[in-house]
């Protein structure tokens, strides 16, 4: 395991996962906090992204979601 431990070896719920990634500024498997994840399917909404990722240090699946904040002029370099 990585990180902190849940209270009865569970797994981080949605406010905490988002809490700790914004904070560290990198995607972790919630259930036990690695950042060995590899990318699955990406689904592209008008407001919204859903991203698969699959935990190869515990072979967790779960599912980001990811909002429209905003936009600004140009392309990203």
């Amino acid at each position: 395991m990585h990180g902190r431990q849940q209270p009865g070896g569970g797994m981080l719920n949605s406010d905490e996962w988002k809490s700790l990634v914004v904070a560290g500024s990198r995607t972790l498997c919630p259930a036990c906090e690695s950042d060995n994840l590899t990318m699955g399917a990406c689904a592209i909404g008008a407001m919204t992204v859903h991203q698969e990722y699959t935990c190869e240090t515990c072979q967790h699946e779960f599912t980001a979601v990811f909002a429209l904040l905003g936009c600004y002029e140009g392309h990203p370099e």
